[in-house]
């Protein structure tokens, strides 16, 4: 059987937007990434995500289980 893969386009506000994201995205079991592209990084970490707020155009969440509830306040609608 092949793994789902969940995504949702975010959009990520100011420096307490980026520290909750963070928190959340800490506190989900398995991967969370942040992609752009060909780009990854690592959605449980502060540094990662302050780097995709400033040096993309587009943020996507991505995960391997539906996670939409988890940042439903950042997802882009």
């Amino acid at each position: 059987m092949e793994k789902s893969t969940y995504r949702y386009p975010v959009s990520l506000g100011g420096i307490q937007d980026l520290l909750e994201f963070t928190h959340r995205a800490s506190r989900c079991p398995g991967e969370v990434m942040l992609v752009n592209g060909h780009h990854r990084l690592s959605a449980k970490s502060f540094l990662s995500v302050m780097i995709a707020k400033v040096s993309w155009d587009s943020v996507t969440i991505e995960a391997d289980f539906d996670c939409y509830f988890e940042f439903e306040s950042f997802i882009k609608q």
